[in-house]
């Protein structure tokens, strides 16, 4: 099936700045890109955060017609945009007669996965350290020891790797990769067996702002 013939079934051009759907609408149709650019967005604490901008050749919109939610995004026209649009049967129509589409949508949906599968994992380093983080201070609020200044908090290198390991139910390894990425921050620094807290009151402070 031709290109011209596809949009001629199931083509519209949408106006720039039209809201295509709305986040929490209903749907039961799914859009591939001709040409112009669309912006996904999503409400986050009263304000509209971009997702992502989209342009030719991407899709959106296929969760309604795989799993029948409502639409978790808003998506709208960034300029004017020439949409091929899908209910569940028409899709499944169009990829089974069109296998150069049918990939296209498979490449970019791996490639969705994978982008999605760093995001956790950057998601969850930034979890651990904000653990590893309130977890110092914990210990420092329960210790008294200082060098010989009297102004540096002095912890044990390998008991405080554990106890926040068991703390957090984290290995050993990963909170020591933490604190030794925190060294040559203006708050913390490691020499031979210790780990010295340098300025406790900037801890306290960047542990409460990640709670």
């Amino acid at each position: 099936m031709e290109k011209s013939t596809l949009f001629e079934r199931f083509g519209q051009t949408i106006a720039p700045g039209r809201v295509i759907f709305q986040e929490g609408d209903a749907g039961d149709t799914m859009y591939i890109i001709q040409h112009g650019k669309v912006k996904i967005t999503k409400r986050v604490s009263e304000v509209d955060k971009i997702l992502m901008v989209l342009e030719k050749g991407d899709f959106f919109g296929e969760m309604a017609i795989i799993r029948h939610i409502k639409r978790t995004a808003t998506a709208t026209a960034v300029d004017t945009c020439g949409l091929l649009t899908f209910n569940r049967e028409g899709f499944l129509n169009m990829i089974s007669k069109n296998t150069n589409i049918a990939m296209n949508i498979i490449d970019k949906l791996c490639l969705r996965l994978e982008i999605a599968d760093n995001q956790i994992r950057d998601l969850a380093k930034r979890d651990l350290k904000s653990l590893v983080i309130s977890a110092l201070n914990d210990l420092k609020r329960a210790s008294t020891a200082t060098d010989q200044d009297g102004n540096v908090l002095v912890l044990t290198y390998l008991h405080t790797i554990n106890n926040i390991a068991s703390q957090i139910n984290s290995s050993a390894k990963e909170v020591e990769q933490v604190i030794d990425s925190l060294v040559d921050t203006r708050f913390l620094a490691i020499e031979g067996q210790m780990i010295k807290i340098v300025d406790t009151n900037e801890l306290e402070k960047l542990a409460g702002y990640l709670k």
